[in-house]
């Protein structure tokens, strides 16, 4: 039985979307269409069968008359459906489509505000995608004035899997309008019931101020921890950055001593010696490693040597490889970031930490100017960080994602991102990160303190308190409308971070340190922390407390305290 609308659709207007034939027993043939779009009378796009698996197809409209869709739901099952005008995307955004229930459902961005504050679960202050899986941050960049964020993204379902790369724009890092899918794998992985794609990468801005985009493919994979193949590659997008216009591959084997893990590139150009580099996450004879590549045009690419290799405790203690490693200048130094997949800390059961080093890079040597390395989020839950330049500042993102509990079943999406973070230097040489302060034009007012130091929070919407003075001994608690609580203390030295669903088991604390200024923002379950100028930093994702009540504090020498309530960034 067939389902027929009209759609607004002007010349040019394009429509990309992921189908499979249904499998249940109703989805046998009732002869109507699978999938029609007619312009007039005469047909221009056509599936004539759908195949068992998910798979991309695309229609751009250039005929005239009107432009009507005909489909069978009971065969046909999509996943991500939109439509866009390549001349205004940019600022429009995709309209998303649905079939359901055999009307055509438009959400244009107009609309998006309802569906993001809809979801009671949903943080209103970062970026997640409109429906699906995401996880790390790829490409960021700032072009022409705005803001580019990719991502990694499955695009038919809210669980990892056959990687793409979801793109959207932004003119202030909080503010994003979602634009059509960017990369797509290689191969159909779907049809293989394989894993692997386009995996994480960075945007790389060459002399020639051109723009080129490094990332790792993983070839078809049917194991998540060994026996795949990673290789390089380099894409020249088009101008309007909404696809690729050339895709090479530029490395396919590491060097000896490496395996599988081979990945995740970062590109820079040193203009002082006219020359290209690279850094790729991997491991060494077992042991996390980041390699370092040499090119003198940025396509063909050579062995250098081992940039850094994680000391012998990390192998020991489960660490697999470097993930998603970051090299940067950051105020005359060298700044090295990685994830080391598989470790778990010792001491607190922690487990998938990011650490930074600061020191000083000549002739392709980096020589560390701290002697240890610097954890740079004791909740754990910030990963795959990545920054980029932009405005003179060094900006960066992570992705949240709480490793020890998942997200409760029946969410369209899964994934988040962090405020954006500004990246800078203490006098220690310590790497310091704090939000980047277009956050204070989202603040809506002021929390009432119903007692002192007893703050009373709007249900749903996101906070912020900050406070100054002898902090140390220190006690918040946040309080949920179903009694579930989150608890932030200094204890012994340390910031300390539990949220409702932690045990004890896993102890979330700091290294140690006098505190003396604070900030943290809860939003919609998502915990940030920044202390002490952003010397010490924590992340939690919680999925037990969306709405807080109430926000108490314990402490007898505040100097100072704001609290804030804030609107969604998904409104004008």
């Amino acid at each position: 039985m067939s389902n027929i609308v009209e759609l607004d659709a002007t010349r040019g207007t394009r429509f990309e979307f992921w189908a499979r034939r249904k499998e249940k027993p109703e989805a046998e043939r009732t002869g109507g269409e699978v999938f029609t779009l007619r312009a007039g009378e005469r047909i221009v796009y056509r599936i004539a069968a759908l195949p068992p698996s998910f798979q991309f197809y695309a229609y751009t409209h250039h005929a005239g008359g009107p432009l009507t869709l005909e489909w069978d739901e009971n065969i046909i099952e999509m996943s991500l459906f939109y439509r866009f005008d390549p001349a205004q995307v940019a600022e429009e955004g995709v309209t998303f489509l649905e079939l359901q229930g055999g009307r055509l459902v438009a959400r244009p961005k107009e609309t998006w505000r309802a569906w993001y504050e809809s979801d009671p679960d949903r943080p209103q202050l970062r970026f997640s995608p409109f429906q699906a899986w995401m996880n790390d941050p790829n490409g960021l960049c700032f072009v022409d004035g705005r803001y580019h964020l990719f991502y990694q993204f499955h695009p038919v379902d809210a669980e990892w899997g056959p990687m793409h790369w979801g793109h959207a724009v932004s003119d202030d890092l909080y503010r994003w309008t979602h634009l059509p899918v960017f990369l797509q794998p290689e191969q159909n992985l779907w049809s293989l019931r394989a894993t692997g794609g386009a995996f994480s990468g960075s945007a790389f801005v060459g002399p020639d101020g051109g723009l080129n985009f490094y990332y790792t493919e993983r070839l078809p994979a049917y194991d998540l921890f060994k026996d795949y193949k990673e290789v390089q590659k380099r894409v020249v997008p088009s101008k309007d950055l909404l696809r690729p216009e050339a895709n090479r591959l530029v490395l396919i084997d590491g060097p000896p001593g490496s395996a599988h893990d081979f990945r995740d590139p970062k590109v820079w150009y040193d203009a002082a010696r006219g020359v290209y580099r690279m850094v790729l996450g991997a491991a060494i004879d077992g042991d996390p490693s980041v390699l370092l590549y040499g090119s003198e045009d940025g396509v063909d690419w050579k062995y250098l040597s081992v940039l850094y290799r994680a000391p012998e405790h990390y192998r020991q203690h489960g660490a697999r490889c470097v993930e998603c490693p970051d090299f940067f200048e950051l105020e005359g130094r060298f700044v090295i970031v990685m994830g080391f997949v598989g470790y778990t800390d010792p001491e607190t059961g922690r487990h998938n930490l990011l650490y930074a080093q600061v020191g000083e890079f000549e002739d392709d040597r980096f020589t560390p100017l701290t002697p240890a390395l610097q954890e740079l989020d004791f909740g754990t839950d910030f990963y795959a960080m990545q920054s980029f330049r932009a405005k003179e500042r060094q900006i960066a993102v992570a992705w949240l994602f709480n490793w020890e509990f998942r997200k409760p079943a029946g969410s369209p999406y899964s994934g988040e991102l962090s405020l954006p973070r500004v990246l800078g230097l203490d006098a220690q040489l310590r790497l310091t990160m704090l939000p980047e302060e277009g956050y204070r034009a989202l603040r809506s007012h002021a929390l009432t303190q119903a007692t002192r130091g007893h703050f009373v929070c709007e249900p749903g919407q996101p906070i912020e308190l900050s406070l100054a003075g002898t902090l140390d001994g220190i006690r918040i608690v946040g309080r949920g409308g179903d009694g579930e609580s989150f608890t932030i203390a200094h204890v012994s030295g340390r910031l300390q971070v539990r949220v409702a669903e932690d045990t004890g088991e896993i102890e979330y604390r700091s290294t140690p340190l006098v505190l003396e200024n604070l900030t943290l923002f809860f939003d919609r379950g998502v915990l940030e922390i920044f202390a002490n100028d952003g010397v010490v930093c924590g992340t939690r994702r919680t999925y037990k407390i969306a709405t807080l009540t109430s926000l108490e504090l314990a402490s007898s020498d505040i100097e100072s305290c704001e609290a804030w309530s804030y609107n969604s960034v998904w409104r004008d």
